[in-house]
């Protein structure tokens, strides 16, 4: 009975980190892509001045890969942090984990969108929306790993991981409201 049981929770175990290695893939492969959007500029003569030029054409979509590094990034730890509290999952946590992925994984289009049109409040909403679609996702993951029993609550981590995990889609909603206001 004993080896069974062990069997049993090494699997458990494997399963849960397959579950989080495949969603750290997932992150790490989203921030790449948002440096493939930043292709080096063609100049027609090689002097400094034309390449400077071209270089600073490429501000909104270097601000746009800094931000967007450094959203999904955020995501990622906070992900990583509540990983941490997780004793088990459940068909549902599997779910709720690949909703989230959906986010994350088109954040490079969103991303390469706004920095496309820096000016246009349709791309500030959409990228606002897919960041509170993000932090929505992340919010519902770490509630049914509570609600179910998954996450180890013990830990004082817990309220603070709790708080944070309404941070993102609070704070993109805003943005998103803001932009809408600019629609005429």
């Amino acid at each position: 009975m004993y080896l069974h049981s062990a069997k049993k929770t090494h699997a458990n175990h494997l399963a849960l980190e397959r579950f989080l290695f495949f969603s750290d893939a997932v992150f790490a492969i989203a921030i790449t892509l948002l440096v493939i959007e930043i292709r080096v500029p063609e100049v027609e003569d090689d002097s400094n001045h034309a390449l400077a030029g071209a270089l600073l054409s490429l501000i909104p979509k270097g601000v746009g890969f800094i931000v967007s590094f450094f959203l999904i990034g955020q995501a990622w730890v906070e992900h990583h942090r509540i990983g941490r509290q997780r004793n088990g999952f459940n068909l549902g946590l599997l779910w709720k984990n690949l909703f989230l992925l959906f986010f994350v994984a088109a954040m490079p289009f969103a991303s390469a969108l706004l920095s496309e049109h820096v000016m246009s409040s349709l791309a500030t909403m959409v990228y606002g929306l897919m960041f509170a679609g993000l932090g929505l996702a992340k919010a519902f993951l770490w509630r049914h790993a509570v609600k179910c029993g998954l996450a180890d609550t013990s830990e004082p981590e817990v309220r603070s991981i709790s708080r944070r995990v309404w941070s993102v889609p609070f704070s993109a909603t805003v943005v998103t409201g803001l932009a809408c206001a600019r629609v005429p």
